[in-house]
């Protein structure tokens, strides 16, 4: 799995987790731990040769962003060897739902007694995470690579707490000390590329730098040419980032996530038709095809919101008749549902914004209860306390918002996560801003997340309203040289691009 920033909020339990995967290398079946580990991978046990191969071949897969296929290998290891506790542990960080995660996590954990030293370092560290324990888990990264000095991936499970805990700098170093332990391993490259693309400070050079490695390191992996794309996207050569994506499926066709990123490309190209044929065709391979978020993007970017609240109306009726998982079906409603409340949200439809977020409510209790951990319950009341208070602003009842947002706070007071108040402060910046108290709205808006395109619109505006005109239109010109696709970037799109048309007139 490719490390990214800012998961998706219904995947962000596996965030606590150390997501952390190793290139395929000879690996030996191993009896004594401490005795026989050597070379640069964390031991694995197995007395059965077939559960190891699986196991490898999952790990192969599971290092080039293919969980789908990497969930296969990691479940017939455990057919061959069903106390395998790495290919357990595997399966887990491969999970397709909260409720996949959290019973494949259980069976993790129920392992203890069978696991090795390094397996019960990352049993401790899934403790800690659940428990929010930041200071635990560190203490956990640190001493496994006390442990397995020459093991890059116990590097790399450093370099992704200090990333998951706004550490960019720290990340980039340990995860430059595993391509130094091994120069071919793949999970360093793809997160240092992405680190260095997406979050400040960035820097193209280097994250092109990472990206050609990755490609010459593994060719025949289609997120090697998915992560080259983006590179391209960022540099606005979308035709070539288009080919990259192409190429992607071409290497496995029934890759979605290639066939989405060429829907994505051309959301931002206008070629709206080709994009919606795009995001179909990467729904008809998924494994669930439960996405329609993406698809609604392109109606909102030809002004037609209603349009889009529409098909993604139908596209959650739809979801109760497919034959997939109860969990998968509550990621699907769960997106769909939050692409919707953005979109009444900025068109200040407090009616449908209330029934949206309403009906929201039952969904993420669902998924929190999949989920099976209080740390996602916490982030899930935040996030259900943060819509409660953008329904009392579009409502304009601004006293109400205010009282409300302090449920945002106390929701994730059990949490350590440094940006856990981002919501809180971002709803604040908000409600000054329509309350006319603009040094307020500053104060918050400055305490949000720079690299999230939405805390860097409301930046944009409330600094334009604060009389600081020359901040403003820089952060009007970064948003208008945004290539990639979000709900954020689709509703906001037009206005910044005339904001900034009049700025170059003027």
């Amino acid at each position: 799995m490719f490390y990214i920033k800012k998961l998706p909020i219904y995947i962000s339990m596996v965030a606590m987790l150390f997501v952390a995967a190793c290139k395929d290398s000879e690996k030996e079946v191993e009896t004594e731990v401490e005795t026989d580990y050597a070379g640069n991978e964390l031991p694995v046990n197995t007395d059965s040769e077939e559960a190891l191969e699986a196991f490898q071949e999952g790990l192969e897969y599971f290092d080039n962003g293919s969980d789908r296929k990497a969930r296969a290998k990691f479940e017939e290891a455990l057919q061959y060897d069903p106390d395998f506790v790495s290919a357990q542990m595997y399966r887990t960080y491969a999970a397709n739902s909260a409720k996949d995660w959290a019973t494949n996590r259980e069976k993790f954990m129920a392992m203890r007694e069978k696991a090795n030293d390094a397996e019960v370092m990352m049993m401790d560290a899934t403790e800690a995470g659940l428990k929010s324990d930041t200071d635990r888990e560190l203490q956990i990264s640190k001493k496994m690579v006390e442990k397995y000095p020459k093991s890059a991936r116990a590097q790399d499970n450093l370099a992704i707490y200090y990333n998951g805990n706004d550490q960019e700098e720290k990340a980039r170093e340990h995860w430059k000390k595993a391509l130094e332990l091994n120069s071919e391993y793949v999970p360093a490259m793809a997160s240092l590329g992405a680190s260095y693309l997406f979050d400040s400070p960035k820097d193209k050079d280097q994250a092109k730098k990472y990206f050609d490695m990755l490609v010459k390191t593994a060719p025949n992996s289609p997120r090697s040419h998915i992560l080259m794309g983006d590179y391209y996207r960022d540099q606005d050569q979308l035709d070539q980032a288009l080919s990259s994506y192409e190429k992607a499926a071409s290497l496995d066709p029934e890759d979605e996530v290639a066939l989405a990123k060429s829907g994505h490309a051309n959301s931002i190209l206008g070629n709206y038709e080709e994009a919606r044929q795009n995001f179909k065709d990467a729904r008809e391979v998924s494994e669930f095809g439960t996405n329609f978020s993406a698809e609604a993007n392109t109606y909102v970017y030809e002004g037609k919101s209603k349009e889009a609240l529409a098909f993604l109306d139908e596209g959650t009726r739809s979801l109760d008749s497919l034959n997939v998982p109860q969990g998968n079906k509550t990621i699907g409603k769960f997106q769909a549902s939050l692409t919707a409340a953005h979109i009444a949200m900025h068109d200040g439809d407090a009616k449908r914004m209330e029934k949206i977020v309403n009906d929201l409510r039952p969904i993420s209790k669902q998924l929190a209860s999949e989920a099976n951990s209080p740390t996602v319950t916490a982030n899930q009341n935040a996030l259900m306390n943060y819509w409660d208070t953008m329904v009392l602003v579009t409502k304009k009842d601004y006293d109400a918002a205010l009282e409300k947002a302090e449920s945002i706070k106390t929701a994730v007071d059990s949490l350590n996560s440094p940006d856990k108040l981002e919501p809180y402060h971002r709803a604040l910046a908000v409600i000054h801003y329509k309350k006319g108290d603009i040094e307020k709205a500053v104060e918050h808006i400055d305490q949000t997340d720079e690299d999230y395109i939405h805390d860097k619109y409301w930046k944009a505006k409330i600094y334009e309203r604060a009389g600081n005109t020359e901040e403003a239109m820089a952060l009007y010109q970064e948003i208008a040289e945004e290539r990639f696709n979000s709900i954020e970037f689709a509703l906001i799109r037009a206005e910044v691009d005339q904001k900034v048309g009049k700025n170059k007139t003027s």
